[in-house]
């Protein structure tokens, strides 16, 4: 599947299913994702593990209950606090990706527009394509039909 062709139903995919359903989602790819965030913690010796997981802890209370309003402006308020600089960072792009990923599950919570989970998605696939270009600089073609890429996507539309 080429990128565009992605992007147009993975778009589709966010609106139609239900807001349980892009809750679980964005709740797995946070937590995906979370394990990039501590790895940048532990080799640069910055940022809050417990706040992004505090932060995930949330969204996922939201499953079950109406999440405080409140409470969730401030975790956003954390969650920026936490999200590392390109700029001050060489290796903080996998990290930024986690922290946007729950910083827009934040937002869903509060105005359950599908947008943010397309957006959390976004995180996924950017961080996948940022790893298997580490090395060597791919086409699209090959970035497309990478296997990391296809189960990323997979794991996209199975959630």
């Amino acid at each position: 599947m080429i990128y565009q062709e992605f992007i147009t139903k993975f778009k589709a995919h966010t609106k139609e299913i239900t807001y349980q359903q892009q809750l679980n989602l964005a709740i797995s790819v946070c937590k995906k994702l979370f394990f990039d965030y501590q790895e940048f913690s532990q080799q640069n010796k910055w940022g809050d593990l417990d706040t992004l997981l505090d932060a995930i802890n949330l969204i996922s209370q939201s499953l079950n209950l109406q999440p405080d309003t409140g409470q969730t402006k401030q975790m956003l308020q954390r969650i920026e606090a936490i999200t590392p600089d390109t700029e001050d960072f060489d290796n903080a792009s996998y990290a930024l990706n986690a922290c946007a990923a729950v910083y827009e599950s934040l937002e869903f919570i509060l105005d359950k527009d599908p947008q943010h989970v397309f957006n959390i998605g976004t995180c996924l696939t950017d961080t996948i394509d940022f790893k298997i270009q580490e090395d060597d600089e791919l086409t699209e073609l090959q970035i497309n039909s990478h296997p990391e890429m296809i189960n990323a996507r997979r794991f996209l539309f199975e959630r």
